[in-house]
């Protein structure tokens, strides 16, 4: 089992080791770029992973990947084309056998990590959460991937953290989009351009403005979406005023009918997560032109 998907002689092969999921994982990274994902690492930590030799093998300890220094760039035109078929999917593929074990943490990294050019800062924690090892059967082959876990007893915690240059995060979408809608679309759609803003009224609460301008059949089209927004720190997101405009014409006549259900958004209140996901000491910064957002989560 020496690349990605991990090939299987049997289905007792599976679990793996720590060794082969850490090699499996490095390999994954390298076949993304094939579907316009690559990694340069320069000196990033990597990704390592951690198992004991008194646990059993569906049980992991530590799996982190480090991106800190790392240069990742997105092809948005390939990452569009790719149907992610290649990847082992139990919701896809034929079954074969299904192990539940835990990953006792599961750390992610990127301070910072440039994306298309653009620094991003983020990290993650995830505690106790269970996973599942499936081997599911692809054509002639028996390969080895994971899905998420379902243990009842099982209480997964987390942190996440984010925070990026508004103006930087606008064009990075820009990056990715534009390349994505010029593939998919042709000269039927086109974007030339991406705006954002966040805007500080209150603690927690925010001017959202969207701008957009591009071209549909040869037409230039641009419009303008504001939202008043208040997020609460238990993950509560709730809609103040809901807005579009245009100073185009054309743009005016199309989001007419927009504007009704805009209106109807005003008051409306949810929640990031449901049940089984809850989000807690949310805070978001939109201060010195930057967007940060951090708060942590359990999960069942």
């Amino acid at each position: 089992m020496d690349r990605w998907p991990w090939h299987l002689s049997s289905a007792k092969a599976w679990p793996a080791s720590g060794t082969t999921v850490k090699t499996g994982v490095v390999q994954l990274l390298s076949r993304a770029e094939q579907s316009g994902v690559s990694v340069r690492w320069n000196a990033a930590p990597g990704v390592t992973v951690s198992s004991s030799a008194f646990t059993r093998r569906a049980d992991l300890e530590r799996v982190s990947a480090d991106l800190t220094g790392a240069e990742v760039t997105i092809d948005g035109a390939k990452l569009a084309q790719d149907d992610a078929t290649w990847i082992p999917s139990p919701a896809r593929d034929e079954v074969v056998s299904r192990t539940t074990g835990t990953l006792g943490e599961k750390r992610f990294r990127a301070d910072p990590v440039t994306v298309n050019g653009y620094e991003v800062r983020a990290s993650a924690t995830i505690s106790k959460a269970p996973i599942d090892w499936v081997v599911v059967r692809k054509g002639d082959a028996l390969l080895g991937t994971f899905d998420l876990g379902h243990a009842s007893d099982a209480r997964t915690a987390g942190d996440f953290r984010f925070s990026m240059r508004q103006e930087d995060l606008a064009d990075l979408v820009f990056s990715i989009v534009a390349p994505a809608m010029k593939q998919g679309m042709g000269w039927l759609a086109s974007l030339s351009r991406l705006k954002l803003a966040v805007r500080p009224t209150s603690e927690q609460r925010f001017v959202l403005t969207v701008g957009a301008a591009g071209r549909a059949w040869f037409l230039p089209m641009s419009v303008r979406v504001g939202l008043d927004v208040e997020a609460g720190r238990d993950g509560t997101i709730t809609i103040h005023r809901a807005t579009a405009a245009s100073r185009n014409l054309l743009t005016k006549l199309l989001i007419l009918p927009l504007r009704p259900r805009l209106r109807e958004l005003a008051g409306r209140t949810e929640r990031i997560g449901d049940d089984d996901l809850r989000v807690a000491d949310l805070s978001i910064d939109a201060s010195h032109g930057r967007l940060t957002a951090s708060g942590r989560f359990t999960a069942r």
